[in-house]
């Protein structure tokens, strides 16, 4: 049985970001045709993947793309946009896949491992006191 497989990949550089506060941020790449003109496509990324690869989303940065063709009708004009499933700085991320959690800073300072802050939590009471009793011998 044969299958159409509906998977894109593509590489460019971001040209445009819009966060429209629903599920989904729309971008723009730019990349080139076998002729090497200027290709604009769009975009849109789940907001849970944009939140793990927030520190890809400047203007001008290169990414490399895995997605699949999506489309609607408006207006009786058809709409084609890529979906993306992956996103990545560089190549053998997309072709074969990730080897650990991308790991970036906020602006504050604090490590984001795959999109989840890494922040301490300070101990209660009960348990500093703990830990002063197990430490207690070796002091």
């Amino acid at each position: 049985m044969k299958y159409d497989l509906n998977e894109i990949i593509i590489s460019g550089t971001i040209n445009s970001i819009t966060d429209n506060k629903n599920d989904y941020i729309k971008f723009g790449l730019t990349t080139l045709k076998y002729d090497e003109r200027k290709v604009f496509a769009s975009f849109n990324i789940n907001r849970n993947l944009y939140e793990i690869y927030k520190d890809f989303f400047v203007k001008g940065t290169k990414v490399f793309i895995k997605g699949y063709l999506n489309s609607y009708i408006t207006n009786n004009k058809i709409q084609s946009f890529v979906t993306v499933t992956d996103i990545a700085n560089n190549q053998d991320e997309i072709m074969t896949g990730r080897k650990g959690p991308h790991i970036r800073l906020d602006p504050d300072g604090v490590e984001v491992w795959d999109g989840k802050r890494c922040e301490a939590i300070p101990p209660t009471e009960e348990e500093l006191k703990e830990m002063e009793e197990l430490l207690k011998e070796y002091q």
